[in-house]
C-alpha cells in the first residue's frame, strides 16, 4: 500500500496500540477497522476518528453478512459515515475502492447495503461498489449484467430517494452519461481514470437498481423533475 498510494502504512492489534504511535498518527489518510473490531469500532467511533480527524474511516470485512449487520447498527444509532472495504476482493478492485476512500469518497458496497440476495446468499462477484468490475475478469459481471433493470418503473419520489443516496462524484458522472460521454470522456474530463469511471457507473447502477447506461439517464431526468417540482 505505501508503494501504491505515496503514503505511510502503519499497522495495530487494538486501538490503543495504534494511538502509541500518536506520532505518526497525523500522516494517516485512511484508518481501516479490521471486522475483529467491528463492535468496538461502534461503541466507541468518537475514539477511532480521535487518532487523525481528517482521516477517513472503513471497516474492512471478509465476511457479507457481518459487514451488513454493522452497517445496519451503524445506521441505526446515526453513527458516523464509515467506508467498508471487502478485503478478500481481487487486489485491483481492493485498490481502486481504498482510492475512492482517499479521494474524500465513502464507499459502501452493494451487498452492504442489503441488495445481494438475502442473507444466505453468496455475494455476488460484482455487486455494487464491493468487487466492482475489473476490466477483463472472467470473474465478474459486466456494468449491463451486474444489477436487474428495476428502476425503470419506479415512480418520482421513489427515483428522487435513489438519486439522493448518490455521492457527488456519481452525480457528476451521471450528469456526463446523460450528455452522452464516454467513459473516456468523463475520465478526460474528471481528470480520474477510466477505470475509476466504470467504478462509479456500476455504483450508481445498483443505487438506482438500473442495468445499463440508458436507464440511468431516464432516472437522473425523471429525478431532476421530481426534485424540481418540490
Amino acid at each position: 500500500m505505501e508503494l501504491e498510494f505515496r503514503t505511510p502504512c502503519l499497522q495495530a492489534a487494538s486501538l490503543e496500540q495504534l494511538a502509541g504511535f500518536a506520532a505518526d498518527c497525523g500522516a494517516l489518510r485512511l484508518v481501516i477497522v479490521d471486522e475483529d473490531l467491528a463492535d468496538d469500532l461502534l461503541e466507541r467511533p468518537e475514539a477511532y476518528q480521535a487518532i487523525n480527524p481528517s482521516a477517513m474511516l472503513a471497516l474492512g470485512y471478509r465476511n457479507v453478512q457481518a459487514a451488513r449487520r454493522h452497517f445496519d447498527r451503524n445506521r441505526a444509532v446515526e453513527g458516523p459515515m464509515i467506508g467498508y472495504l471487502a478485503m478478500n476482493a481481487p487486489l485491483e478492485v481492493l485498490l481502486s475502492s481504498m482510492r475512492m476512500l482517499f479521494h474524500g469518497e465513502y464507499f459502501v458496497p452493494h451487498g452492504v447495503l442489503g441488495q445481494s440476495g438475502g442473507e444466505g446468499a453468496p455475494e455476488r462477484p460484482a455487486s455494487l461498489e464491493t468487487r466492482a468490475k475489473a476490466p477483463d475478469s472472467p470473474a465478474t459481471l459486466a456494468p449491463e449484467e451486474a444489477a436487474p433493470d428495476s428502476g425503470a418503473g419506479a415512480d418520482g419520489p421513489e427515483t428522487a430517494r435513489r438519486f439522493s443516496r448518490l455521492t457527488d462524484r456519481e452525480r457528476e458522472i451521471l450528469a456526463l452519461v446523460s450528455d452522452g460521454s464516454s467513459n473516456k470522456q468523463i475520465a478526460r474530463q474528471l481528470g480520474i481514470t477510466e477505470h475509476t469511471v466504470k467504478l462509479h457507473m456500476h455504483n450508481l447502477f445498483g443505487k438506482f437498481g438500473v442495468s445499463n447506461r440508458t436507464a440511468a439517464a431516464n432516472m437522473y431526468f425523471l429525478a431532476l423533475a421530481q426534485n424540481a417540482a418540490r
